[in-house]
């Protein structure tokens, strides 16, 4: 049975919660869940500076309302998925009790404990569901390395909000998933799989992003098992082929939303 560990970035993770379920479901076996701590002032500052208010709304959403936040859509949420898959977990916690799964927190995933943790437990890869950049130590401590997936395509779309650069662009074939390994750069690790996620006419950025959750999740696991049974191989990434976004600014994602309530793709593009 294949081995993994989980980083998580917090205790209330959905993404954490369903990822790990479906995996276990699959005949994965999870060694341990690392997860950061939700007091972490140090964090907090360094993750205020750079996306501001934003951050507080994503506070808001993912440890106030959690499920609650998703209200009644007709596409698949994450929400959605886990009553359709009888996922009833409240909480990372009650998750790890459930499977006898040991469960750590840490201040950062980081931590001379998580190293500490990975040199004992020796896992074939770690799932990152969240929480930060990874050090090279840590990297190294991590089989044959740290998986994560990335909400837009690589190489062409690495950093933040790379849902709502390339609709700003008009470049509607280059939104999707990326399956990939982490490296010490930002998103140039390699490539194990992408998916394009095609634009549904109508819809707005965060009814656009909520429907990339599910899809995630799905993908995320298939591509962690197919990997695990050695059915797919990594891609290297030419750093020289991709660009590195940032947080886009409020007035520039207005301009992507009504971009976006215009854009049709083109018979060519589909």
């Amino acid at each position: 049975m294949s081995k993994v560990v989980i980083f998580s970035p917090s205790r209330f993770s959905l993404y954490t919660i369903t990822v790990t379920e479906l995996l276990l479901r699959k005949g994965v076996e999870v060694q341990a869940i690392f997860v950061r701590k939700l007091v972490n002032p140090k964090r907090f500052v360094s993750e205020f500076s750079r996306d501001g208010t934003r951050l507080l709304r994503k506070i808001w959403k993912k440890l106030v309302l959690r499920q609650k936040a998703y209200a009644p859509a007709n596409f698949e949420t994450i929400a959605s998925l886990m009553r359709i898959e009888g996922i009833h977990f409240h909480n990372v916690d009650e998750l790890a009790e459930a499977h006898g799964i040991p469960i750590y927190y840490c201040q950062d995933l980081n931590d001379a404990s998580v190293l500490e943790g990975l040199n004992t437990l020796k896992p074939e890869v770690i799932v990152f569901t969240g929480g930060g950049l990874i050090r090279k130590d840590v990297l190294a401590s991590a089989g044959a390395g740290v998986l994560n997936c990335h909400m837009g395509m690589l190489p062409s779309y690495r950093g933040m909000d790379v849902v709502e650069w390339p609709i700003l662009k008009g470049d509607l074939v280059h939104i999707g998933l990326t399956v990939h390994f982490m490296d010490e750069g930002v998103d140039t690790g390699d490539i194990l799989r992408t998916r394009r996620v095609d634009v549904v006419r109508g819809e707005t950025i965060k009814q656009l992003r909520d429907r990339f959750e599910p899809i995630m999740c799905r993908e995320f696991v298939s591509t962690i098992v197919d990997f695990l049974a050695k059915k797919v191989e990594r891609q290297p990434q030419k750093k020289g082929d991709g660009k590195q976004y940032f947080v886009m600014h409020p007035r520039l994602v207005r301009v992507a939303e009504e971009k976006l309530s215009k854009l049709i793709l083109s018979k060519e593009d589909q």
